[in-house]
């Protein structure tokens, strides 16, 4: 028999190749989202079709499978799995006018929610660790259409729209706020601070770091007020003035740090004065310049160097000037999230003119990157073998999965419906089968250690104050 021959026959048999989405629906459930999110949407105008909540949630769910437009929702109605999910179908059409009826106001909440949501999350899939550690950035989204707003030139002559996103240290997207593509970087970055870290709770280590564009005093300045300890980049100019106002006093040492493609590199501290702030202390690093000519009347301590600098709260007995770098480079974790949900979620286009509606497009599709990425915990980890800094190998534990990965393994499988007595039942092959097992009984713990987030805050409030709900802290503490 020839087993390299392949047939195509039919059948009456019914298939979804999206089984995955039912874990997403018991991680919906656990995590109370539809109670959240239902009333922040929008009055439905129309009393046919399905309501708004579903609507919000078929659009989440369709970034999950790995649609990058509204055209593809109308490819879904075929789909069992997700019409039993949602409670009916929707057409891209329909979608386009719900986005398109968010007011400022629905978006202003949308966002909160979004916070509190994936605080919640984070507590209970790691409630033993106490650090916050944010890193916000931006990032443009480069176009080609003419007509949609807000679309400008930014400083890399590039016709775009502009993001500002904030994520912690396990890739959870805290931030996603659209704005006009000639927007500045931090451009109220003040305010966004104000706002996330008025809900992380007081009694977490909360940690901040960011490029040098939040470098501003006032951005700071909010950060000291919050009690946020953080390790912000200088701009060239600043870290120029801050060295010559510290000329006397910097003491340069050799470090094995890497920076700027060199192995040569010294480390150094001194001191920022700002009015209303004191001094801040500022982490500096050099690297020599190759083939450099300098001139007679150049300084060679700065001309013959390219610098670093890094302005920081935390005290030298808490982080040394090594640790400091160290703690700042792990920033650039944020661009690979960011290029996750780029490339992932294809947050390269957005599909309507308005700018409003583009941002509920955006905050939809960071709602599905933060279950995803949740889903990704759940998941057995990859260990693997690295060279740590002191020489010796060691084994690590990889810690979650991109998109690409976890739509081959959990989302986008194929199963088999069957109807009876009024149940859909899915069946799977039995490695799968044994696989959404395990995820299941990981979202149940994960749904019996979840805190509502106003009980959540008053728990922490609680622990500050010495009044702690001890009927409450086992299930906030217990282990994943």
């Amino acid at each position: 028999m020839n087993y390299n021959a392949i047939s195509i026959q039919p059948t009456t048999e019914v298939f979804s190749l999206n089984s995955g989405l039912f874990l997403l629906e018991q991680l919906w459930k656990a995590l109370r989202l539809e109670k959240k999110f239902k009333q922040l949407l929008p009055r439905k105008k129309k009393s046919r079709g399905i309501n708004q909540i579903n609507k919000f949630k078929s659009l989440i769910f369709s970034f999950a499978i790995g649609n990058d437009s509204l055209s593809d929702i109308d490819d879904l109605r075929d789909d069992p799995i997700f019409t039993q999910v949602i409670g009916g179908t929707t057409s891209s059409t329909s979608m386009g006018d719900f986005l398109r009826s968010f007011g400022n106001r629905h978006v202003e909440k949308l966002q909160d929610a979004l916070m509190e949501s994936v605080i919640e999350l984070r507590l209970a899939l790691f409630p033993h660790d106490k650090k916050f550690i944010i890193t916000m950035d931006s990032t443009p989204h480069e176009h080609y259409a003419k007509k949609m707003e807000g679309l400008a030139y930014n400083y890399k002559d590039m016709w775009c729209l502009d993001s500002q996103n904030a994520y912690d240290q396990y890739g959870f997207s805290y931030l996603f706020d659209l704005r006009s593509g000639n927007t500045y970087s931090a451009n109220e970055s003040e305010l966004w601070v104000h706002r996330l870290y008025s809900k992380i709770p007081k009694a977490m280590d909360r940690f901040f770091r960011a490029d040098s564009a939040y470098s501003k005093h006032i951005v700071l300045k909010g950060l000291g007020i919050k009690n946020v300890s953080y390790a912000i980049a200088l701009k060239d100019n600043i870290g120029a003035y801050v060295r010559r106002k510290n000329k006397n006093l910097i003491t340069w040492k050799k470090t094995k740090l890497q920076f700027f493609d060199s192995n040569e590199c010294e480390v150094a501290m001194g001191l920022y004065p700002i009015k209303n702030l004191g001094n801040l202390r500022v982490v500096f690093i050099r690297a020599p310049k190759k083939d450099q000519q300098l001139n007679l009347l150049d300084d060679p301590s700065e001309s013959g160097y390219r610098h670093y600098s890094i302005v920081t709260n935390i005290d030298s007995f808490d982080m040394n000037e090594e640790e400091i770098i160290d703690f700042y480079r792990q920033r650039s974790t944020a661009e690979n999230y960011i290029r996750e949900q780029k490339y992932g979620y294809d947050f390269l286009h957005f599909p309507c003119k308005r700018l409003k509606a583009n941002k509920v497009f955006g905050l939809a599709g960071t709602i599905s990157h933060n279950l995803m990425r949740a889903l990704s915990f759940m998941m057995d980890q990859k260990e693997k073998r690295v060279r740590g800094k002191n020489g010796k190998r060691k084994t690590v534990i990889q810690l979650g999965y991109y998109a690409k990965k976890i739509r081959t393994k959990l989302i986008n499988i194929a199963g088999k419906i069957v109807c009876s007595a009024r149940k859909m039942k899915l069946r799977l092959t039995r490695h799968n089968w044994e696989v959404y097992e395990k995820i299941m009984c990981k979202i149940t713990n994960t749904k019996q250690r979840y805190v509502p987030y106003k009980t959540l805050s008053e728990l922490f409030n609680n622990r500050i104050t010495g009044t702690t709900n001890l009927a409450m802290s086992p299930r906030a503490d217990t282990g994943p």
